[in-house]
């Protein structure tokens, strides 16, 4: 196995952002080994849920035990965020109110449905800054939409699974969910570490993090996350995540 050169310590502070489906959850062994690490880890160790889940769900699969509590979720393909140690989670209003006045979903909407795009539905209702449709794949159905969508500004265009699109606010998302912590947090770029499977993370793959991708990750993500700073674990999920965690120099080991 690769050994990454590290300029990071078992000692240093840092912030594990991470996706959960197919990155934390899917392999039970990773999943109990996760929530052994985490269980033994201090202050120096920030933990972050990247993911397009509903916030409430995430706090079922916490209440559940299959996850560790984490200091934020960034829920809703990261334009929302919960601090879970602030009742009030300033912070996750300071986060949201870096979007326009002109958001408008509706718009979104009216525009984007078109050939081989239809409008997704949410079981909860559609997020506050998150605009969902399904695709059917083809690249030009692909480029027809984000043609249609051309005249508006300050927006954030990505596909998934080769079935979604999302259209976010260009402040929000998951990359910038994570770049927000880190400055909030006061850490530096090499502080950080983002793990994820599928094209919904591209964007913490895009802006510079080392970044872990297990090997049950779709082609989509592995074909993009293809830095110097970026790790392919030969391990599944959970498993993969502490093993990059071992190979940056944050843990000594994830056995």
């Amino acid at each position: 196995m690769k050994t990454l050169q590290s300029q990071t310590s078992p000692s240093t502070r840092f912030l594990l952002a991470s996706d959960i489906d197919g990155t934390l959850l899917s392999d039970p062994a990773g999943e109990t080994l996760f929530r052994e690490f985490a269980v033994r880890q201090d202050e120096r160790f920030i933990l972050a849920y990247i993911t397009g889940r509903y916030r409430w769900s995430v706090l079922d699969l916490i209440e559940q035990g299959r996850l560790p509590r984490p200091h934020f979720i960034c829920s809703d393909v990261g334009t929302d965020i919960l601090d879970l140690d602030d009742p009030d989670n300033r912070l996750g209003e300071a986060y949201a109110a870096q979007v326009a006045p002109g958001w408008n979903l509706d718009e979104i909407y009216r525009l984007g449905i078109g050939e081989g795009v239809t409008r997704q539905e949410f079981d909860e209702g559609p997020p506050r800054f998150q605009a969902g449709f399904y695709w059917d794949a083809r690249p030009e159905t692909f480029l027809a939409f984000k043609q249609r969508l051309s005249t508006l500004n300050g927006i954030y265009i990505q596909a998934s699974y080769d079935t979604y699109i999302d259209v976010l606010p260009g402040p929000l998302g998951k990359g910038q969910a994570v770049g927000f912590l880190q400055k909030q947090l006061g850490l530096s770029h090499g502080q950080v570490v983002v793990a994820g499977d599928a094209g919904n993370d591209r964007q913490m793959f895009e802006v510079g993090y080392k970044g872990i991708v297990p090997v049950n990750a779709l082609d989509e993500l592995k074909a993009l996350a293809c830095e110097a700073w970026h790790y392919h674990s030969p391990y599944p999920a959970a498993r993969g995540v502490l093993d990059g965690l071992s190979q940056f120099g944050f843990i000594e080991s994830f056995a």
